[in-house]
């Protein structure tokens, strides 16, 4: 039998699990599913892009370098800022072009390349906002929001075909938006939010793209 006091613990449990789950299944799902793929490609995704846009690019590092002969060699290097979102913003591309916008396959046929070219959140008042001053900061001890914040993110993709040589670039924008409290100030979600509108955004682009019609998988062929 559960003791009464042993509730509480069981219930935070359960929803710290439930939040969890739910975080972990919004970076698996999207708004669209394709009725079709493009044929298998190699995928790639341009981290320094990315690094470049959330800002996580660090310095760069010149070491010089003693080789035989005394010849000396320099070798530049640099380091990244860990950052969830552009870890998110990785993850989200890389699920998007394998399994949603790739078909599986050994043999390529050309390539594509995405990455994350804008990145913006801002914090605009609102209603919550008013009540919060009229009632002089007490409206935000009690977990009243007192502000809306706004992510915004746009996707890009470029094709190239077997040769290397440049097919074509679509972009795709998207915005998300949460209500921001003393006790809720992650944005990850809106970003997440932000990046599923895009995606989608950029999967309609491609998908209605005739130059990108050729290199649709040809039709199975009956065996006689």
């Amino acid at each position: 039998m559960i003791k009464i006091y042993h509730i509480p613990a069981i219930a935070f449990f359960l929803i710290c699990s439930s939040v969890a789950m739910l975080a972990q299944k919004s970076v698996y799902t999207f708004p669209f599913e394709n009725s079709y793929k493009l044929p298998p490609m190699e995928t790639f995704i341009n981290a320094e892009e990315i690094a470049s846009t959330y800002q996580t690019l660090g310095n760069l590092y010149t070491t010089e370098i003693t080789g035989l002969g005394d010849e000396t060699m320099e070798q530049t290097s640099s380091t990244y800022i860990s950052d969830v979102k552009a870890i998110d913003a990785f993850r989200f591309l890389k699920f998007y072009m394998e399994e949603q916008l790739i078909a599986p396959g050994e043999e390529t046929h050309g390539s594509v390349e995405m990455s994350i070219i804008y990145f913006h959140e801002k914090n605009r008042v609102n209603l919550g906002t008013a009540l919060n001053v009229l009632t002089f900061g007490l409206g935000t001890l009690l977990g009243i929001p007192f502000a809306t914040s706004i992510t915004d993110v746009e996707v890009e993709a470029s094709f190239f075909n077997e040769t290397n040589q440049f097919i074509t670039t679509h972009r795709g924008v998207g915005r998300g938006k949460k209500l921001i409290g003393l006790y809720s100030l992650d944005t990850r979600l809106p970003h997440q939010r932000a990046l599923k509108n895009a995606l989608d955004d950029l999967n309609t682009n491609i998908m209605a793209d005739p130059d990108l019609h050729h290199v649709k998988l040809p039709a199975a062929v009956p065996e006689p």
